[in-house]
C-alpha cells in the first residue's frame, strides 16, 4: 500500500475512557488491520484515537464492508442454545437467515455451536467440558472469542474479568447482545443502511444525531448502563450506540489469554493481558469489603503502531515487577515506575471491575498512570513479600487492619514514588510486624522478618527529607548493644517482640518471636516514656556489654549513628514534630542498621540549650577525667538516673552530675537555673551524640564563666583523641563547629 494513499483519521468519539470506548477503538484497529489495510497504523493523540489507513471513510467501510467475527457462547444459559432461550434463539435464527454474505462465517459457526450445545444437554457436561469441546470443534474464526472469554489451564476453568464469567455478566450474555446489535447495524434495507451509517459517524465523531438503542451495555460503560439511582427520577434506561457495542466486543478479542504458558503466570486473571488482582488504595472504589473481579490496565501509546505491533503488545502483555509478572495493582504501579512494562506504552488507564447496582459489575476508572522512571520504587520489592505472607496467615482484626494499612501505604508509594510515602510503607510494616507478634496464631505460621539493609533507604530519605525528626529516628533505630553472654540486641529487638538469632542460626534465621518486647508500650504509650524506659533498661544491663570495665557508671548505647546535638536539645524543648519522629522511628525500625555509618551535614542553625541535657551528654558518651593519661575509667551515667529523671528529680540528678564532673577535674559545669521535663531528657540521652567534643562545647557554653584552663583543655582534647576508637563506637572530632560560632572568645579558648 503506497504511503500517499494513507489517510489520517482523528476519531474524537473514541477515547481511553470509558472502557467501552477504549475497547471499541481496539476493535477498529483490529478490523481495519485485518480486513482493510494491514499497513494501517494507530495511536492515541490528545486522548482521541488517530488511525492512518488506506480507507477513505471509516464509517462507510464499517457499514458496507465489515465482516463480523463469530462470537458464540453455547456453554452459557441465555446464549441462544439453551432450551429456555426463547428470544436469543430468535436472534440466532435471524442471523442464520440474514442475506448478507458477510455473515457466512458467522452462520457456519452457529451450526458447530448448536452441535456442542446438544451434546452438553444430552451428556450433562459441566461448563468447562462444554467450553473445551466447542474449542476443539469450532471454526478457527471463533477461537479469539473463546480464548478471551475463558482460560483453560491445568484442568481448571478460569474466567477473565473483562468478559465476566465466560462471556456473561449475571443474566446478561455478551454474545447474545452482540448478535442483537449486529442486526441493528447490518439491516438489509436502504433505511437501515442509512441509520447504521449515521450511528457509525456519531460514534466516531463523538456526536449523537441518531437515537440510541435501548439496550444493555453491561459493565463497559457505567454512565450509560442505567439501573437504580442512575437518574434523579429513579432508574434510567440503558442506552447504547449499537456500533459501540459491536466494536467493543471485537476489541475485547485482543485480550485473548495468550500469555498463560509463555510467562507461566499461574492461571486465572493474571494469565490475561494487563489484568491483575485488585489492591486496596484508600479510594472509594477500593474500599474494604467491596466485591471486585480484579483490574484491567489498558495501555495507551503515542507512537504509530501497526496491528502486528499492537498484537505483539497485547500478546506479550509485559508488566514485570521483581523479576516476575505483575499480579496485583500495586505491582503494576511499581512496574510503571521501574520501566518494567512493554516498550512503547506511554500511559495506562486503570479500571476496577467492581460490583455495583445489585449483582451487576461496572468498569470503574480509577486512575491514569503515566509510565515514568522512579528507580527508588525498587526498594518496595525488599519488604512486600513478608507482608503478603503475614496478611494471608492470620485473619484476626488487628493483623487484617495492619495489613490493609500496609497495602494502602505501598500503593501510594508505588503510584508516586515519594520518599515520605516510602517512610509510610516502612512504618506500616513495623506496625504489621507488631500485630503479628501479638497474635499467637500468626506467630506460629509466620517466621520473623529479616529486615533489608538500611543504606539504600537512607540514601533515598536523605536526598529529599533530611529533617531533625529523621536524624533522631535514625539515631534511635540504629542503637545496638553487645553482650558478653549471647547475641547483641538492636533497638528493633528491644521494642518489638523479637529475639535475635543465636550464632548457629544466624545464616538461616532472622530471630525468634517472644511473648512481649524487652521494653513494652511502643506504639501504645507516648514515645518519650517508652524511650525513657529504654534508657533505664540500658543502664541496668550495661554491665553485660564487653568493654564495660572502661566505664565508671553506665554509658548510653555505644553503637549507632550519632545525632546532631542541636536536634536533641530542640526535641526536649518541644520544637520538633513528635508525630513525625514516631513515624520515622517506626520506619527506621523496619531496617537493618548493622554496619551502616552516616555523617549528617552541618546544621548551620543556632543551638538552644537545655542545661541538664548538655550536662549529661558527655557522661552518656563516656568522658575521660580531665588531665588523665587515658588509663582511668571513663565517667558515665549513674544506673538510677534514668528512673529518677522520669520521676521528676531533674534538679537532683543535675547536681549529682555536676558534682561528679567537678570531682573528675572538669570545672566548666553550669548551675541549674530552670528544670526541663525529665522524661524528655531521658529519651534524648538514648541515641549517641554526633561528636563527643560537641557535647563538651555545650558544657562550656552553659557555664556562667569559663573556669577551665585553655592549656589543660587542649591537652585533654589531645589525650582524648589519641585514645579514641574508630567506627561508630566513639567519634572524637567535632562534626558541628557551628555550635561555638556564637562565642568567638570560647572558640579561641577551645582551639
Amino acid at each position: 500500500m503506497s504511503e500517499r494513499n494513507q489517510i489520517r483519521h482523528v476519531l474524537a468519539g473514541i477515547r481511553p475512557e470509558p472502557l467501552g470506548s477504549y475497547l471499541a477503538g481496539l476493535g477498529l484497529i483490529r478490523l481495519i488491520g485485518e480486513q482493510a489495510d494491514p499497513a494501517a497504523t494507530s495511536r492515541w493523540d490528545s486522548g482521541a484515537l488517530a488511525i492512518e489507513a488506506a480507507v477513505e471513510d471509516i464509517a462507510d467501510w464499517l457499514v458496507s464492508s465489515y465482516v463480523p467475527t463469530p462470537v458464540l457462547s453455547p456453554w452459557n444459559n441465555g446464549s441462544g442454545f439453551g432450551a429456555k432461550d426463547v428470544e436469543p434463539k430468535k436472534t440466532l435464527l435471524e442471523l442464520r437467515q440474514h442475506p448478507s454474505p458477510r455473515l457466512e462465517p458467522f452462520q457456519a459457526a452457529i451450526g458447530a455451536a448448536s452441535k456442542v450445545a446438544d451434546l452438553q444437554e444430552a451428556n450433562h457436561w459441566e461448563k468447562s467440558r462444554a467450553v473445551q469441546e466447542f474449542r476443539n470443534r469450532c471454526p478457527e474464526e471463533v477461537l479469539p472469542w473463546v480464548d478471551a472469554a475463558v482460560v483453560l489451564a491445568d484442568d481448571q476453568t478460569y474466567y477473565p474479568p473483562l468478559l465476566g464469567t465466560g462471556g456473561n455478566d449475571g443474566r446478561l450474555d455478551f454474545s447474545t447482545n452482540f448478535h442483537q446489535r449486529l442486526l441493528d447495524v447490518l439491516g438489509p434495507t436502504e433505511k437501515a443502511h442509512s441509520r447504521s451509517l449515521t450511528l457509525a459517524r456519531d460514534l466516531l465523531g463523538g456526536e449523537q444525531t441518531e437515537q440510541l438503542a435501548n439496550a444493555a451495555v453491561g459493565q463497559f460503560d457505567p454512565a450509560a448502563a442505567g439501573g437504580p439511582g442512575s437518574s434523579r427520577f429513579g432508574a434510567a434506561a440503558s442506552l447504547v450506540n449499537p456500533w459501540a457495542f459491536v466494536l467493543l466486543i471485537e476489541g475485547a478479542l485482543l485480550f485473548a489469554a495468550s500469555a498463560t504458558r509463555r510467562y507461566q503466570h499461574g492461571a486465572g486473571r493474571a494469565a490475561v493481558p494487563f489484568t491483575v488482582y485488585s489492591s486496596p488504595d484508600a479510594s472509594a472504589s477500593g474500599a474494604g469489603g467491596e466485591e471486585t473481579r480484579g483490574e484491567i490496565w489498558v495501555p495507551v501509546w503515542a507512537s504509530p503502531y501497526t496491528l502486528a505491533e499492537v498484537r505483539q503488545l497485547f500478546g506479550e502483555a509485559r508488566a514485570s515487577w521483581n523479576r516476575r509478572p505483575a499480579r496485583r495493582s500495586v505491582e503494576f504501579y511499581a512496574a510503571t515506575r521501574t520501566l518494567g512494562v512493554s516498550r512503547g506504552v506511554d500511559e495506562f488507564v486503570r479500571y476496577g471491575l467492581q460490583r455495583r447496582n445489585g449483582l451487576a459489575f461496572a468498569a470503574v476508572p480509577l486512575d491514569r498512570v503515566d509510565v515514568r522512571a522512579k528507580p527508588a520504587v525498587r526498594l518496595l520489592a525488599l519488604v512486600q513479600d513478608w507482608a503478603a505472607r503475614a496478611a494471608s496467615a492470620d485473619q484476626s482484626a488487628a493483623v487484617t487492619h495492619a495489613a490493609r494499612q500496609f497495602d494502602m501505604a505501598q500503593m501510594a508509594y508505588a503510584r508516586n514514588g515519594e520518599p515520605g510515602e516510602l517512610r509510610d510503607v516502612l512504618a506500616a510494616l513495623t506496625t504489621l510486624e507488631k500485630a503479628v507478634g501479638r497474635s499467637g496464631r500468626a506467630r506460629d505460621k509466620i517466621a520473623v522478618r529479616r529486615p533489608p539493609k538500611a543504606d539504600g533507604f537512607l540514601a533515598e530519605f536523605v536526598q529529599e527529607v533530611a529533617t531533625p525528626e529523621l536524624r533522631i529516628a535514625v539515631g534511635l533505630a540504629s542503637c545496638t548493644v553487645m553482650s558478653a553472654t549471647g547475641p547483641g540486641r538492636t533497638m528493633r529487638q528491644i521494642v518489638i517482640p523479637v529475639d535475635p538469632p543465636d550464632a548457629a542460626e544466624r545464616s538461616r534465621s532472622a530471630g525468634r518471636w517472644r511473648e512481649s518486647p524487652v521494653v513494652t508500650g511502643f506504639g501504645a504509650r507516648p514515645l518519650r516514656q517508652v524511650l525513657a524506659d529504654v534508657l533505664s533498661w540500658r543502664l541496668r544491663t550495661a554491665s553485660d556489654e564487653p568493654g564495660q570495665d572502661k566505664f565508671r557508671g553506665a554509658p548510653t548505647f555505644r553503637f549507632g549513628i550519632p545525632v546532631p546535638v542541636a536536634d536533641l536539645h530542640a526535641w526536649v524543648l518541644d520544637q520538633l514534630d513528635e508525630g513525625a519522629i514516631d513515624t520515622w522511628l517506626r520506619a527506621c525500625l523496619a531496617l537493618d542498621w548493622h554496619g551502616i555509618g552516616h555523617e549528617w551535614r552541618p546544621l548551620g542553625r543556632p543551638l538552644v540549650l537545655v542545661p541538664t541535657l548538655g550536662l549529661l551528654h558527655p557522661l552518656a558518651q563516656g568522658l575521660v577525667p580531665a588531665g588523665d593519661d587515658g588509663d582511668s575509667a571513663r565517667l558515665a551515667l549513674q544506673p538510677d538516673w534514668a528512673n529518677r529523671l522520669t520521676a521528676g528529680q531533674v534538679r537532683r540528678v543535675h547536681e549529682e552530675a555536676a558534682q561528679r564532673l567537678r570531682q573528675a577535674g572538669w570545672d566548666a559545669v553550669p548551675a541549674l537555673q530552670r528544670t526541663a521535663n525529665g522524661t524528655s531528657i531521658a529519651a534524648a540521652l538514648v541515641p549517641r551524640v554526633a561528636g563527643r567534643w560537641s557535647a563538651l562545647d555545650v558544657l562550656d557554653r552553659l557555664a556562667t564563666s569559663l573556669r577551665s584552663k585553655p592549656d589543660e583543655s587542649a591537652a585533654t582534647s589531645r589525650s582524648e583523641s589519641a585514645n579514641g576508637h574508630d567506627g561508630n563506637e566513639f567519634s572524637e572530632s567535632s562534626e558541628f563547629p557551628d555550635l561555638i560560632t556564637e562565642s568567638p572568645q570560647l572558640k579561641e579558648e577551645l582551639s
